[in-house]
């Protein structure tokens, strides 16, 4: 069996890295970018994803990169603090660590030696036939593969090509990221400063925390000004010590910045397409389980290919065990994306309310997600 894997981030080396292990078809990988990069910043990996790096063998060695930290404090713009959050309270949902996302990728895109990878290779088109998948590629060459996966992010061109447009929607906010300077006041807790559609937050990681901000604003909105000028204005209203993390913003070049836009795609495959990750059930990074879910997506899909040797069957048994848990992640996600971003009169009884809310609250739910069978 010749599989293709477009994408060559944490969804798709995932992919190629079980197929490779449990012996599952001939696999290629193509990734637009020129070369292997060590890109992004923290992600939080959960115990889901973790169950995966262990069939893979390398999740003590990417755990030894992992940092843990006490507590979590939520204040108001003014710094007022609202409630803290021992995160020992979470420690029933299973061993989350914060890691680099280039630590994890790193570590799964050295278990591909066996697998054909390509870089800076885009698939021109992709056609479907009765038995197979024919994709002609950016350097002109056709070849025809059995299956073809779609683990190409967000953006992804083979849900655009194979299931078409108007998939991707936009919460109406935005988000900046960067690594704050050597100079920075550290703490050992993760701080948020909560406004009315705001926030403002530092995530610790040993000598290197990460700033995190999100505001409501429209949506690939036509400005003049850079990303600092935008962000010393939204949050101009915050406390002295929220201003002292925007102030450490270096230039736009140098630090991540989108509109948040998240996936609704009813369909998890056609023919013999089939998507995964990102490119299937992105959603916002508020969770931090989005490398988690793709990572679980890449051992069901696998899982379902070893069981059986017709291909359709199997992704239609993949979806099926797919597509309740993603929509249970979902509703997690979008009760959380309230609760994150409230403005108005929401954000204010959101802040009344913390005070009285025990962590019992925040935790239950994702504790009977993360032990539920996948």
């Amino acid at each position: 069996m010749k599989i293709l894997i477009v994408g060559g981030g944490i969804a798709g080396c995932a992919c190629a890295a079980l197929l490779q292990k449990n012996g599952v078809g001939k696999v290629t990988v193509v990734e637009k970018a020129p070369e292997y990069r060590n890109i992004g910043y923290l992600i939080a990996l959960w115990s889901t994803g973790r169950k995966v790096l262990k069939k893979l063998g390398i999740d003590e060695q990417i755990a030894k990169n992992g940092c843990e930290y006490e507590v979590d404090l939520i204040l108001d713009k003014n710094g007022r603090l609202l409630k803290a959050i021992p995160i020992e309270d979470f420690k029933r949902l299973g061993p989350t660590i914060v890691i680099r996302r280039a630590d994890l990728h790193t570590g799964l895109f050295k278990l591909l030696s066996g697998t054909d990878v390509r870089f800076n290779t885009t698939c021109k088109t992709i056609r479907q036939e009765e038995h197979s998948v024919s994709v002609e590629f950016s350097d002109g060459k056709t070849e025809t593969f059995d299956l073809v996966i779609g683990a190409d992010g967000v953006r992804s061109s083979v849900r655009e090509q194979v299931f078409g447009q108007n998939f991707i929607h936009y919460y109406g906010w935005r988000a900046w990221m960067w690594w704050l300077p050597g100079d920075y006041k550290r703490s050992s807790d993760a701080v948020g400063y909560y406004g009315s559609g705001k926030l403002c937050g530092v995530l610790p990681f040993f000598d290197t925390p990460v700033a995190a901000l999100f505001a409501m604003t429209p949506p690939q909105a036509k400005s003049s000004l850079d990303e600092r000028t935008k962000l010393k204005e939204l949050f101009s209203d915050f406390c002295k010590d929220a201003n002292d993390i925007v102030a450490t913003a270096p230039s736009q070049e140098h630090m991540y910045y989108d509109d948040i836009a998240h996936v609704k795609m009813p369909l998890w495959h056609k023919g013999r397409v089939v998507l995964i990750g990102d490119a299937q059930h992105a959603v916002s990074p508020v969770t931090g389980m989005g490398a988690s879910m793709a990572m679980e997506d890449a051992y069901i899909l696998v899982e379902e290919l070893r069981r059986s040797n017709n291909i359709e069957q199997a992704l239609s048994r993949f979806a099926k065990r797919r597509e309740g848990r993603i929509q249970r992640f979902r509703k997690i996600v979008d009760q959380m994306d309230r609760w994150t971003m409230a403005d108005g009169i929401l954000g204010y009884l959101r802040n009344k309310a913390l005070s009285y809310m025990p962590t019992s609250y925040f935790v239950n739910v994702l504790h009977k997600f993360v032990e539920a069978e996948v």
